[in-house]
């Protein structure tokens, strides 16, 4: 081969270019950006429509109706969802993967610009958003102290956000919890009705003396100068100041109806760190920027303000994704040393040589770093992922320098010289080589090309696997044989330090042994091909009976040392009250000694802004201390903490591991639709029953909460026709006077201060005295809003859920303890007996079909890949048939694979489904290289069986080699040491197993496979020859 004959002839310009490569490696890889995870665009939009003062039923019918009506029809839509609630419309989109969304959202935007001079007075405009995990916050911190919450307000917004705000990287800082200041401007009802004044003109006249304006130009001293009417308010005083003209003729002063309070807004949620009141500061990074580095850096400036600040300002680190980024790749590299380590000592022991040994381990770290080269142009980050393939790929880039470098060892002990022996060695091999390096890298096609979560998520393992190979197959054609060319010594026990040299001869003497022993064996083989065939498919079908003990699962989860908990109390408990509640959820954690940060939000909020939205509900995010320094894991505090809850009245508790992969999705959700309230309820109610009695599930609960007491008004149109009012009328008039109305702004010491009229809380929150709100007719008299209306005091939903167009109720739940597979089988099991309505059904959703659907892909992958290995053998051998010799290495893999399953007792997941694709293109290699050497052998004369006996014993060490680099390699990863270990532990699991399996297996049944095979083409060709005969005979007579 020339590449090879080059490389050996000029060893400097190989090492010159090989230095270019480490070198750009190392450049691309600090340009590369940190992550957990890769980014993945996921096609996801929001809408959100705020609608304040509105109930459900009111945002159903109002907002999200039409909405959804509007956006069914955009293109690739798979599932439409939407949450109908107090104040807020929420409508989350889903389409196809392939969907380009940049197109969608101009989409969405377009037609809710259809439909928005539709929607109600009060509602604001939707505002579209597409779904990124990179506008998750990467940090939360905590601001406490002894001062109030008013003057730790100020610290924040004055001393610490521009300093944090500054610093590269940093996308957005978000406070919350913050006192917001507001000017209440409560009028006397019964001086409104004396002087005729309703609470609507009382805001529209506050609202039109706060106005500023451009009122043209004027000539002053030669100039044209711009004239600007300025009516700002600056104060209080100017507020009470306004005149308030009257029907009757004259003007009053607005302090004369109104009290005016300069006060701060009524707080709707509480927080606390550790038990202590707190504002909290969430620090969401740029797009682009390295998490790693925005961690390092607003930790560096936090140490900082902490120094500066005043002793009664406390700054606590809440949550801090970088921590858990860092161990976790922390983890991954020291697994990918611990395993290149044990690949290079499995060579030493089998190469009996520290030059040998050093040629390959050369190879290692140059084709490392030259990969992230090609990551860098890829778009790549460093993440679990693309760091969980570089470690599978440890093992599998010295396969080819290991077949070359043997195959030149054998050429050296023929008396070849250095030289010689690297050029016909390394080219006598080089086909098998590029084969087998194409077969595993052909199967990664398929996952690059596959749509879906698998895509997303695990091309970036794909392409770091990919490149690192494709690096290791240029250093084995290259820098391998030009080592050899230099180091390569001739095979001598005599050349091994004294100290060794029996320890050489005595590996020396086990492997001869083990030749020897592998050669009875084949013989024995060949005479017994029946036996070795039906014993293979004894052992195949044996194991198929251990599938019935394998779970299923979509992605392992992470044990990061965090919990999130979401809690509910009794709709209309007040503030103060679930306060009380939780206090005893947060003794109850201090108490455990392995609490390191409790983090509580009562009311709207809650962790990182996703909490609840009323006084009775709430979140908890629980930090633990370091794994080490505890001897309870993160699902036993989780269970501690749920039976606690038990104990406490009135409190449903919710409690989960907290997870940063951006997936966010629920393990178990059942979707009923239907059309009745009351029948939801109660089906919600059966089905979270039926769950909850499921082995292994936990949190189940139901989206349609508890009914809500409302009092409803019902407006008498005809009545209120013969006062000259609307309909319309009447509602703004009472929405006005309840919820208030922002009339305009004050602008003072740099910020805008809402200036709100609204009844007084007397009048406000008194049912009677909401009966007498007086209405002014068009006439100018005033009427009673009981003298056009009714009230009736029912039960109304707190929270409506629709799927494609339709009601419905999402009972959602958790597992512990089992798998997903198992566990959904069971309920549908139960839910298939189960009588629904007519009208009514249910459909799956959550991980669940995530995980269906990305099975499938996967499925359609491993066929794709599968037939992709079967065309490089094809062109390899330039045979049909041979190659499925190689390929019946493929059924002694799953046997393997069944195998690991079950004596790890992992489930069969996306990550192991991935590592199964890979064993595709794997485990053929082995006999890539032993069908290939007996065609060479038989090329130069030698038998088929006396191929088959030199080929074998020849190959075995090449063989063991390769598998056992690989398999030690990947060994620490598939035990699962450190953290974030658990997403390459079902890989590496099914690649021990399934690998080791199939090359003990391959080793005895691809040779006779090789001899029924080649019978057949001898048998097929005598066929063809005699047909060719006969019709030779038929044309002469």
């Amino acid at each position: 081969m020339k590449l090879i004959n080059e490389s050996v002839k000029r060893p400097v310009g190989v090492i010159i270019i090989a230095l270019v490569m480490m070198i750009l490696g190392g450049v691309s890889l600090s340009g590369l950006k940190v992550d957990l995870m890769p980014d993945m665009d996921l096609p996801i939009a929001v809408v959100m429509t705020p609608y304040n003062g509105a109930a459900p039923q009111e945002v159903e019918n109002l907002v999200t109706r039409p909405l959804e009506g509007a956006l069914s029809a955009t293109e690739g839509l798979d599932t439409m969802q939407s949450i109908s609630a107090q104040n807020q419309s929420v409508i989350l989109l889903m389409y196809d993967f392939n969907t380009d969304l940049d197109t969608v959202m101009l989409d969405l935007r377009e037609r809710i610009d259809m439909v928005r001079q539709g929607l109600p007075e009060g509602a604001s405009d939707p505002s579209v958003m597409r779904f990124d995990p990179n506008q998750m916050p990467i940090m939360q911190i905590g601001i406490s102290g002894e001062m109030d919450l008013t003057r730790l307000t100020h610290v924040a917004e004055d001393s610490i956000i521009p300093r944090l705000e500054r610093i590269p990287g940093v996308g957005q800082v978000e406070l919350t919890g913050a006192q917001e200041r507001e000017i209440i401007v409560e009028p006397d009802v019964r001086m409104l009705q004396n002087y005729g004044v309703t609470l609507t003109q009382l805001s529209q006249i506050i609202g039109g003396e706060s106005m500023s304006a451009p009122a043209g130009e004027v000539e002053r001293g030669g100039q044209d100068v711009p004239l600007r009417i300025v009516g700002d308010f600056r104060s209080t005083a100017d507020i009470e100041d306004i005149n308030i003209p009257l029907q009757s003729g004259g003007t009053i002063k607005l302090s004369e109806v109104a009290d005016v309070n300069d006060t701060f807004r009524e707080m709707s949620s509480l927080a606390y760190v550790n038990g202590e009141p707190t504002l909290s500061l969430d620090i969401v990074k740029q797009g682009d920027a390295n998490t790693v580095d925005v961690s390092d850096a607003v930790s560096s400036q936090l140490e900082t303000l902490e120094s500066e600040l005043t002793q009664d300002v406390s700054l606590t680190k809440i949550m801090d994704s970088a921590e858990f980024i860092k161990d976790s790749i922390q983890s991954v590299v020291m697994n990918l040393i611990l395993g290149g380590a044990m690949a290079v000592l499995v060579l030493l022991v089998f190469l009996r040589s520290f030059r040998s040994t050093l040629i390959i381990g050369l190879s290692i770290p140059i084709a490392v770093i030259s990969a992230f080269t090609l990551l860098y142009f890829a778009g790549q980050t460093i993440n679990i992922i693309t760091l969980g393939g570089l470690a599978l790929g440890v093992g599998l880039l010295v396969d080819s320098s290991i077949v070359i470098l043997e195959n030149i060892y054998k050429y050296r002990e023929r008396g070849y010289s250095r030289i010689e022996a690297a050029k016909k060695g390394a080219s006598e091999v080089s086909s098998a080589v590029i084969a087998s390096t194409l077969t595993s890298l052909v199967v990664f096609v398929p996952i690059v090309f596959t749509g879906g979560i698998a895509a997303e998520l695990f091309m970036p393992l794909a392409l770091t696997v990919g490149f690192t190979l494709l690096a290791s197959l240029v250093v084995a054609l290259t820098i391998v044989p030009m080592l050899s060319g230099l180091l390569l010594p001739k095979i001598s026990v005599e050349e091994d330090p004294k100290g060794l040299r029996k320890v050489s001869a005595s590996i020396g003497r086990f492997f001869d042994g083990v030749d020897n022993l592998y050669k009875k064996m084949l013989k024995w083989s060949i005479r017994r091909k029946k036996t070795i065939v039906f014993g293979t498919l004894i052992l195949l079908i044996a194991s198929l009976g251990g599938v019935r003990f394998v779970g299923v699962e979509l992605i392992p989860a992470f044990d990061q040392g965090e919990i999130t908990a979401s809690f509910e109390m009794p709709t209309g408990t007040s503030l103060e009250e679930t306060r009380e509640s939780l206090v005893e959820l947060e003794d109850y954690l201090l108490d455990t000694g392995v609490t390191e940060v409790i983090y509580s939000s009562v009311g709207g909020g809650g962790m990182m802004g996703m909490g609840g939205g009323g006084g009775n509900s709430g979140d908890l995010y629980i930090r633990l201390v370091p794994a080490n320094e505890r001897s309870e894991t993160t699902n036993d505090v989780i269970k501690g903490l749920s039976d606690f809850s038990e104990n406490l009245p009135d409190i449903d508790l919710s409690v989960m591991a907290f997870e940063s992969d951006g997936m966010g999705g629920n393990p178990i959700e059942i979707e009923v639709r239907g059309d009745d309230f009351d029948t939801l309820r109660l089906l919600a109610d059966d089905i979270q029953e039926i769950i909850n009695n499921v082995p292994g599930t936990t949190n189940v609960t139901h989206s349609m909460g508890d009914a809500r007491p409302e009092v409803q008004i019902h407006v008498d149109r005809d009545v209120a026709s013969q006062y000259g009012l609307s309909y319309a009328d009447v509602m703004q008039t009472v929405r006005n006077s309840v919820t208030g109305v922002v009339s305009t702004q004050m602008r003072t010491e740099g910020q805008e201060i809402d200036i709100s009229v609204i009844l007084p809380v007397e009048y406000r929150e008194n049912y009677n005295q909401i009966q007498n709100l007086p209405i002014l007719t068009p006439t100018g008299d005033m009427i009673s809003l009981s003298d056009v209306a009714e009230f009736v005091q029912a039960e109304g939903p707190t929270v409506i859920n629709r799927q494609d167009q339709a009601r419905g109720v999402s009972i959602t739940g958790d597992i512990m303890d089992r798998d997903l597979g198992t566990v959904m089988a069971e309920i549908e099991a139960e839910l298939n007996q189960y009588i629904f309505p007519e009208g009514y059904d249910y459909q799956t959703g959550g991980d669940y079909e995530m995980m269906l659907d990305a099975f499938i892909d996967l499925t359609l992958a491993l066929a794709l890949a599968i037939f992709l290995v079967y065309a490089v053998m094809a062109f390899q051998f330039e045979k049909v048939l041979y190659p499925f010799i190689v390929m019946f290495s493929l059924p002694a893999t799953f046997i393997g694979i069944i195998l690991g399953f079950v004596l790890t007792g992992r489930p069969l997941s996306a990550p192991a489904f991935i590592g199964i694709i890979m064993l595709a293109g794997i485990v053929v290699n082995n006999a890539i290289v032993l069908v290939d050497y007996i065609n060479k052998l038989r090329e130069r004369g030698l038998e088929r069986e006396e191929a088959i006996l030199e080929a074998g014993p020849t190959r075995l060490r090449p063989i063991l080699m390769t598998m056992l680099t690989t398999v030690l390699a990947m060994v620490p990863l598939a035990i699962g040491i450190g953290e974030g270990a658990e997403l390459q532990a079902p890989m590496a699991t099914v690649i021990v197993f399934g690998l080791s399996f199939s090359t003990f297996i391959t080793l005895v049944l691809v040779p006779v496979m090789y001899i029924y095979t080649d019978n057949f083409t001898n048998w097929w060709k005598r066929l063809f020859k005699r047909k060719k005969h006969r019709e030779m005979e038929l044309d002469g007579e």
